[in-house]
């Protein structure tokens, strides 16, 4: 219990509990003329009936504290042994007091915090130092914080340790309670840690974006427009494709940020897992036993299938990874579940979910497992227990499950393998606009006014290039405020405007806003280094305008500008 978890019927309550009380001292004297049945002080001297009498009712007073006080109370001897323990700490303990006086009492001590409390009491015991410690008890299955409190008793001259005196406090509702204020703590940190990282990581890719519109706009003119030998055409073409991946690694960091565009559709849960391990194929080695099990309501969510099947993608080959060069399996297991409050509040992401349907995708490996420290770090970009770091997957896990409202839940000790659950909300969803059927970059002859807005030069320039080849005659501006003077002082108005979201002064959507107000009908293509945000996608399922991720080529501008001028 403590240095002295005794087994004195205590008086510590006596102290605390009730000014009336007798002193420790007196309570221990009450108790061992008591208990022994003496009628005599221990120099001889004869108990007068009077004084028998109070003694008898301190006792009395100190049993009817002790045992209604609502903390533990007990005392110990001079050695530590426990000679009483009113009943509620009995109770916690689970145990008779004869047993609890003989010691007992330490059987029910946490294992992990068992050699503790025995260094604490022989530090303790027979002295003049008090014990303050708070550790856990196990009694009848259920799992206790105490804190125990111990003050020695002492003679008159008060250097003679007659025992000690203790209470003992139900400290687990506190414990509870600071672990969970510690878990929302560790929650919000991590939320804000992944908040700056994906505002560093959308940030990047957007401007990145704009540096690629150069490249692969130019890149894909000068291969239509200069005439060029092979080997110059080669290497035009090496530009492209290298801007093109360079442009899918943005795509990884936007999805990271969370600001991936989604092509919302139904998409049928069972149907895109069962199509993995032929999409896998390689990755996956014959070591390595890869088992699919659908669920038998074959579930719908509203979500983009390219971006969810690159999550699970993703999260197999970490799974096949982890388990090396030995033999293991894979297991992934689709099923739909009613998710509470209780069950979310426990997930790395989504903590915040509303509970409801929920289709649950399991993926779990007989892999090495992942200490704390590497589950904290797995979905941070380019992080990997191998080095160097190998990319965005994991990273853009998180980006795509928060845009579909998602959650996921990871589980793992090292040598025990690793389970992920990727939870999404059993919805129905849209299905979005196909387009028309895109022609030749430059097999067509345009013309008309378009009025080209964009703040980064170089994104302006080879669009203008771009334009001007077909036929348009184009009319540029810097930002939203700019093009909309421009507008104005047109005496027709431009037959298309493309038009970039992010821009300083005023941005795209508001731009458009306010030609909408002006009961302008033109033609508007949205173009952004992010992917489409809520209010673009607003403007699209209205038919107001279309949109356009960038990076994009010569072909790419041309065919969504042509939907565009066509939807109009």
């Amino acid at each position: 219990m403590c240095a002295g978890l005794s087994d004195y019927r205590s008086e510590l309550s006596v102290v605390i509990l009730s000014p009336l009380s007798c002193s420790p001292c007196h309570a221990l004297e009450a108790l061992h003329y008591v208990e022994i049945g003496k009628a005599s002080r221990d120099d001889g001297t004869p108990l007068t009936d009077h004084a028998q009498l109070a003694l008898m009712e301190r006792e009395a007073r100190f049993r009817t504290l002790a045992e209604s006080s609502p903390t533990g109370v007990f005392l110990a001897n001079v050695h530590g042994t426990p000679t009483y323990a009113n009943q509620r700490l009995l109770d916690w303990f689970a145990m008779r007091v004869d047993d609890f006086a003989v010691g007992a009492w330490l059987d029910r001590v946490h294992p992990a915090d068992l050699a503790h409390v025995r260094a604490s009491m022989e530090r303790s015991v027979g002295t003049l130092h008090s014990f303050d410690q708070e550790y856990r008890i196990v009694a009848n299955g259920q799992t206790r914080w105490i804190r125990v409190r111990t003050q020695p008793v002492t003679g008159p001259e008060g250097t003679t340790v007659l025992g000690h005196v203790g209470s003992v406090l139900d400290t687990t509702a506190e414990r509870v309670a600071a672990d969970e204020r510690a878990r929302l703590q560790s929650q919000l940190q991590e939320a804000r840690r992944l908040e700056s990282l994906a505002l560093l990581a959308g940030g990047v890719a957007h401007d990145f974006n704009n540096l690629l519109v150069g490249i692969l706009g130019n890149a894909s003119l000068a291969r239509a427009v200069i005439p060029l030998d092979a080997r110059g055409q080669e290497v035009l073409a090496d530009i492209e494709h290298a801007a093109q991946r360079a442009s899918e690694l943005t795509q990884h960091l936007l999805a990271y940020a969370g600001r991936a565009r989604l092509d919302r559709r139904e998409v049928v849960i069972n149907d895109l897992v069962a199509d993995l391990p032929q999409l896998l194929g390689a990755h996956v080695p014959s070591s390595v036993a890869l088992s699919i099990e659908l669920s038998p309501s074959s579930p719908i969510v509203d979500g983009d299938e390219a971006q969810l099947r690159q999550v699970l993608v993703s999260l197999i080959t970490n799974a096949v990874e982890s388990i090396g060069h030995g033999r293991g399996r894979v297991d992934v297991t689709v099923s739909r579940d009613q998710l509470g409050t209780a069950m979310l509040s426990t997930c790395r992401l989504g903590t915040s979910r509303e509970p409801g349907p929920y289709v649950v995708i399991c993926v779990r490996d007989s892999g090495r497992g992942m200490s704390t420290d590497v589950q904290s770090k797995m979905f941070d970009p380019f992080f990997s227990t191998k080095s160097p770091g190998r990319g965005l997957g994991l990273a853009a896990t998180l980006g795509i499950l928060n845009a579909h409202d998602g959650a996921i839940d990871v589980s793992s000790h090292d040598g025990q393998g690793t389970t992920v659950r990727v939870l999404l909300p059993v919805v129905r969803g849209l299905t979005p606009y196909h387009g028309i059927p895109a022609v030749d970059a430059f097999a067509r002859e345009e013309s008309g006014v378009m009025l080209l807005v964009d703040d980064d030069i170089g994104a302006r320039t080879a669009a203008r290039r771009i334009l001007t080849r077909v036929g348009y005659t184009v009319v540029e501006a810097e930002n939203g405020r700019a093009a909309l003077d421009l507008y104005d002082s047109m005496i027709e108005p431009p037959r298309g405007v493309v038009l970039d979201l992010a821009m300083p002064v005023m941005g795209g959507a508001e731009c458009l806003r306010q030609l909408r107000a002006r009961g302008s009908a033109v033609a508007v293509l949205l173009v952004s280094g992010y992917d489409a945000e809520d209010e673009a996608q607003a403007f699209v399922r209205r038919g107001e305008a279309r949109f356009l991720q960038k990076p994009y080529n010569a072909r790419d501008l041309l065919d969504a500008l042509s939907e565009a001028l066509a939807a109009r």
